[in-house]
């Protein structure tokens, strides 16, 4: 009889064990919620696509997200980034302007 290990499952983004992301992260995400492209965003930050990529990659398994919407999805439900004055209140203290603080 052989032993047998249980198979690995990835929990997804939502469960997924929340790890901080780095400033530059952070940068990239925003610029992600704007549309931009991995090779946009590194004309526009002056660095290598291959480095926004390995950015997208990192910040893909530290929040669980399996694509760009997920990671999106997940940066709005954890304050990371406003989009049309939605979840913004979490970004600016509490001041958004349907709920000024």
């Amino acid at each position: 009889m052989t032993r047998q290990d249980p198979p690995i499952t990835k929990a997804p983004y939502s469960q997924a064990r929340e790890r901080e992301l780095s400033e530059r992260e952070l940068e990239i995400i925003g610029l992600v919620a704007e549309g931009l492209t991995n090779q946009e965003i590194a004309t526009s930050l002056t660095i290598s696509k291959r480095t926004v990529d390995n950015h997208v990659s990192n910040m893909f398994t530290k929040t669980g997200a399996k694509n760009r919407v997920a990671l999106l999805n997940w940066a709005m439900d954890h304050g990371k980034v406003c989009r049309d004055g939605f979840n913004c209140c979490a970004l600016d203290g509490g001041q958004t302007p349907d709920h000024p603080a």
